[in-house]
């Protein structure tokens, strides 16, 4: 999980906010508005999965989460191409943060599910299991459900400034 914050600061940060600017062009702002989706997704995963080791119907919120944000992928991964004709596509190096991103992204959720003992995987109750996460874990899961909310009002707001940036002109002057 923390390859994937590093790598997705990076992705985030320097390709989208600094280098293209992503959320400022007609072009690239549906592309934007499916990584505000996935950027609300990103904290609630975390919380139900990482910060917190819960069974049953928290822990199956969190996988319903996981589900929604890989198909949110699929529609950025398709849409991307578009949003960046005018640079000639995706840069190499953009590329592979999304690939590395990504991959660390999902394996670090895989293997959090994997430990789940049998009896988590139910939907009769709900509960936090009586097994505490190790203190490093659950620091890095606050530390990433802040980064997430934070980076996810960020993402609100970026996409508030484009639509008040351009909007259309309804009353003409005469």
């Amino acid at each position: 999980m923390v390859l994937f914050g590093v790598s997705g600061l990076v992705d985030g940060v320097y390709y989208h906010d600094y280098k293209y600017k992503l959320f400022r062009d007609k072009e690239s702002i549906l592309e934007h508005i499916i990584h505000t989706f996935r950027a609300i997704a990103f904290p609630i995963v975390v919380y139900s999965l990482f910060l917190k080791d819960f069974g049953g119907w928290p822990m199956m919120g969190g996988v319903i989460v996981v589900i929604i944000d890989i198909i949110f992928l699929a529609i950025d991964v398709r849409i991307e191409g578009h949003s960046r004709n005018r640079y000639g596509g995706l840069s190499n190096g953009e590329y592979a943060t999304h690939l590395f991103a990504n991959t660390c992204h999902y394996v670090s959720i895989a293997l959090i599910l994997a430990a789940k003992p049998a009896e988590a995987w139910t939907f009769t109750q709900s509960f936090e299991l009586m097994r505490p996460y190790p203190e490093m874990t659950v620091w890095l899961g606050s530390a990433f459900v802040t980064g997430g909310t934070i980076a996810a009002v960020l993402h609100f707001w970026q996409w508030s400034q484009y639509f008040t940036n351009n909007k259309p002109n309804i009353l003409k002057e005469g």
